[in-house]
């Protein structure tokens, strides 16, 4: 029963990124709580995980709506959405939506990219390091997801699993407006 209960709040809440040497951790009593995001999407160009290789830079998705899922390999919730955020990429993308995976798995290019290779995304997927995760407002939990409108301005923060239902009606929003 305890182990139930356990999963559940894992599940439901998210993962614990590990915190990088070069970021400092939170201090207490604060620690839990999400920081403050930003009103505005900071701009990125992150290291691609495709087999092409190259970048993903945010700059050249303007105009359209953009979901920044800030993930892991590792962590079971995330894990678990992965069929839906494939499913929303594959019914909206022809309607100017964007969704970018942010995986935040320490390591080299190489390995983060056979790790994500097991997963078959269709989406693009980048290597998001510890200075895009800080211009999000420091990422405490996994899964992690921004909705940025044609504007580029934040619309939504969501943390932990979300209903793909909910996830798609406020994007159809977005992409209405």
């Amino acid at each position: 029963m305890w182990a139930l209960i356990v999963m559940s709040v894992v599940f439901l809440s998210g993962c614990r990124p590990p915190v990088a040497p070069e970021t400092p951790a939170p201090e207490a009593p604060d620690a839990a709580a999400p920081a403050p995001a930003p009103a505005a999407s900071r701009d990125f160009d992150i290291p691609s995980l495709s087999a092409d290789g190259g970048t993903i830079a945010l700059a050249s998705h303007k105009g359209k709506v953009v979901l920044l899922d800030f993930w892991a390999t590792w962590c079971p919730p995330c894990r678990y959405e992965l069929p839906a955020l494939m499913k929303l990429y594959a019914d909206l993308k022809d309607r100017d939506f964007v969704l970018i995976g942010m995986t935040v798995d320490q390591g080299s290019r190489e390995k983060v990219q056979a790790d994500v290779a097991k997963f078959s995304l269709t989406y693009p997927v980048g290597l998001a390091g510890p200075d895009v995760q800080a211009a999000y407002g420091g990422i405490r939990a996994v899964p992690t997801k921004f909705l940025l409108g044609k504007d580029g301005s934040i619309i939504e923060t969501f943390i932990g699993l979300v209903p793909e239902e909910e996830l798609r009606s406020k994007i159809e929003g977005a992409l209405a407006e």
